[in-house]
């Protein structure tokens, strides 16, 4: 019996811990069977990134967004088990990703733990865990 047929990991691919907690991922889906997603969210004000804001230059934007989809389709061909879909977006990062796992109905969501840059603000893995109704898994 599987207890997960949607996993949505949350993955920045910058992080050093990247490639592990992709293949942690793959495992769990594999054991589960379960339909894969990847998501990257690229920190902005909103739903405009920072780049967007500071720069006011969409070909940055455009180049980052190829770099990203780049280094995510290579995260995902490591994966022990098959990715369903790869999505991206700019913005607040928890809102992005609680957003997209009621969409694709994940029952499990996966993160690294992160901390926002600011200090009276919530760190992103428990705001997440405290919003969803699903299961979520914070790996250190």
């Amino acid at each position: 019996m599987a207890l997960y047929q949607t996993i949505l990991l949350s993955v920045n691919p910058d992080d050093i811990d990247a490639h592990k907690l992709m293949i942690k991922a793959g495992v769990v889906a594999e054991q589960n069977n379960a339909e894969l997603h990847i998501v990257y969210v690229e920190p902005g004000i909103g739903n405009v990134s920072y780049m967007d804001v500071e720069l006011g230059l969409e070909e940055s934007h455009n180049d980052l967004e190829l770099k990203r989809m780049s280094q995510l389709s290579a995260l995902s061909k490591q994966s022990p088990y098959p990715v369903r879909a790869v999505h991206i977006a700019d913005g607040g990062v928890a809102n992005h990703v609680i957003e997209l796992a009621e969409k694709i109905r994940a029952n499990l969501v996966i993160m690294g733990y992160h901390k926002n840059r600011f200090h009276w603000c919530n760190d992103i893995s428990h705001e997440v865990a405290q919003k969803l109704k699903c299961d979520v898994m914070i790996l250190q």
